[in-house]
């Protein structure tokens, strides 16, 4: 996994965005790529009905939901981050709002 998981108790950074960022969308990549082997896999499957080739669309359907679980914990740390966010600017507006006194 990526060293943004490792350190989530870290405050945000920009750093941090990009490579959570750069870790979806590799993660995205690799599910499409799987998603085409399946699809090949399956159809190989649906033709041949080998155990090998049965095996080969088992194998792949793993793969895939092993990326899937990597994408929804990319993404619920983004969620994460978003949420964090939207609270700092929240207090921040609500600071800003407050009448000062003089």
């Amino acid at each position: 996994m990526a060293d943004w998981f490792k350190r989530k108790d870290l405050p945000n950074s920009n750093d941090e965005i990009d490579q959570l960022t750069q870790t979806i969308n590799e993660q995205s990549s690799e599910q499409r790529k799987l998603m085409n082997t399946f699809n090949k896999s399956m159809n190989n499957f649906a033709t041949e009905r080998s155990l090998e080739t049965c095996l080969e669309a088992l194998n792949t359907s793993m793969q895939i939901a092993n990326i899937r679980g990597n994408l929804l914990e990319s993404y619920k740390h983004y969620a994460r981050l978003l949420e964090r966010e939207i609270t700092r600017l929240d207090r921040f507006e609500q600071k800003m709002d407050k009448p000062k006194n003089m």
